[in-house]
């Protein structure tokens, strides 16, 4: 997940909770450090109750690919008495404090990711991609009659794809030459243009 976070970061990439983060339901999640109220300056969070959840730690962690990653570990001052403990806290034990697990480096990366798809170049590329992506599935399927693979095995079977992409892409520069659309890469709508 440490380099799909990096390499996400780099292109126009959703991050894997973007369509999950815009759900009335993630941003009632109390106990998320994404719904809590951070400040940076003494490096704290603001649960629901108003009670700090406090810096108690940093800590290196080693992924299984080999990547490291700081983690700082927060914790509650105090969960005594709190009515939203249950929707803030997992632990089935009623003493222990909440706890949060943050990464800023990965919260960094994620953030700009998030940034970057959301500008209008962002817009326009996730559109495009997404239009691409489709219509490449739809002529396959429906126009080229494609229903399964003639051949077996992993082998056959990725001859027989890169046959019917590079086809594809042979038709798709013949039909833009013919509409004369050629240096044309994307499609940008009305109320962007």
């Amino acid at each position: 997940m440490w380099r799909n976070a990096l390499f996400c970061c780099k292109i126009i990439l959703k991050p894997n909770h973007y369509e999950s983060s815009r759900t009335k339901k993630y941003r009632e999640q109390i106990g998320r450090a994404e719904n809590m109220a951070y400040y940076g300056p003494e490096d704290y969070y603001l649960c629901k109750l108003g009670r700090m959840v406090v810096n108690v730690g940093t800590s290196t962690e080693h992924s299984k690919d080999g990547t490291t990653r700081e983690v700082t570990r927060y914790r509650c001052e105090d969960c005594h008495g709190c009515p939203y403990r249950a929707a803030c806290c997992k632990a089935k034990d009623p003493e222990q404090r909440k706890e949060l697990v943050v990464c800023r480096e990965f919260s960094d990366y994620r953030e700009a990711s998030q940034k970057r798809i959301t500008s209008e170049e962002g817009k326009t590329l996730r559109m495009n991609r997404s239009i691409q992506a489709e219509g490449a599935f739809g002529q396959l399927k429906h126009n080229r009659r494609f229903v399964r693979f003639l051949t077996g095995g992993t082998v056959k079977v990725l001859s027989e794809l890169y046959l019917l992409a590079i086809s594809q892409n042979i038709l798709k520069a013949i039909a833009k030459c013919n509409t004369g659309t050629l240096d044309h890469h994307l499609f940008i709508p009305e109320d962007v243009a």
